[in-house]
């Protein structure tokens, strides 16, 4: 069933491409220290799924950025107000979505079951 894992990855790809876009037109990405932000974020969602799941491919980082969604907005968390604010759920959205965008190429999705 090959063909299904591609469906699914293509899918998850999207839904990252898209959360990324979102993001980033809302927030002020030339703020001093949100690239570092965003890396010690990216650095904790690999290693959350690494020890969790056993890899950050686009399937898992899309239930992954699905899950902080959900939770953030059980809180009153919303898109709407992010205009600029780089908040802990945003930043963290950010960097799973940008982890798909740049990990993707340099394998490591593939990260060695613990």
């Amino acid at each position: 069933m090959a063909w299904l894992r591609i469906i699914r990855e293509a899918s998850a790809k999207r839904e990252l491409t898209t959360l990324r876009g979102r993001l980033l037109e809302r927030l002020n990405v030339r703020r001093p220290g949100l690239q570092a932000a965003i890396d010690q974020h990216a650095a904790a969602v690999r290693d959350i799924l690494g020890l969790t799941v056993g890899s950050a491919g686009p399937v898992e980082l899309a239930a992954y950025a699905r899950g902080v969604q959900d939770s953030a907005a059980e809180r009153g968390w919303r898109f709407e107000r992010i205009a600029g604010s780089d908040d802990w759920v945003t930043v963290r959205l950010l960097a799973t979505a940008s982890l798909a965008a740049s990990d993707l190429r340099s394998g490591l999705q593939d990260l060695p079951r613990l």
